[in-house]
């Protein structure tokens, strides 16, 4: 299943402040952090804000999860070198990457997303999702601002090709129906 819905946030408040934060909520991609959600504790920041709109308020799907809370990090790519960003992502699958490495057993998230904010130019940056195997050909979805895509990120292996020009912002969210271990043991930055 990959759910894609565009326009997507329409609160104009929120739409503000994730322009007018873009530099804080971007300020270090690839940092993962851990938020035990709305239900815990208030939606303090723009990130939490996201979260709370596209898998609270507004979750355009019916399914229902039992969560413990919601894996997040910014990611960054750009066609410009000198950035210091890589152009791409490499093929992967989402896994609690720390009990991976401790047992070789492959623990996954329930459920991922991918939310590309408004105010973007950039060309390239496609998600690509193998939901029949890596022998066969991947779905291909296009970056687009206030975009939201909805997908099982720890079932079917993705990658983002290459931004050929400008850069390309992204937002993951992964539910977690138990803590991670990751989170046990530091490497998700715990947010109250």
């Amino acid at each position: 299943m990959i759910a894609i819905f565009d326009n997507f946030i329409k609160d104009e408040t929120l739409l503000a402040e994730i322009e007018q934060n873009k530099t804080e909520l971007f300020k270090d991609p690839g940092n993962y952090k851990y938020w035990q959600g709305w239900w815990n504790s208030s939606a303090t920041n723009t990130a939490k804000k996201i979260i709370q709109y596209v898998w609270g308020d507004h979750c355009p799907i019916a399914e229902t999860f039992n969560i413990d809370g919601f894996e997040y990090w910014t990611g960054i790519q750009s066609a410009d070198a000198d950035t210091g960003f890589q152009n791409n992502l490499e093929h992967h699958y989402d896994k609690d990457e720390a009990w991976f490495k401790k047992t070789k057993e492959i623990v996954t998230p329930i459920m991922g997303s991918v939310y590309y904010p408004p105010n973007q130019d950039f060309d390239g940056g496609e998600l690509h999702v193998w939901t029949d195997g890596t022998q066969k050909q991947p779905e291909i979805i296009k970056a687009k601002p206030n975009r939201f895509i909805i997908f099982p990120a720890g079932r079917y292996v993705h990658c983002v090709k290459s931004v050929t020009s400008g850069t390309r912002h992204a937002m993951a969210i992964n539910l977690w129906e138990k803590e991670p271990y990751s989170k046990q043991k530091g490497l998700l930055t715990i947010e109250q």
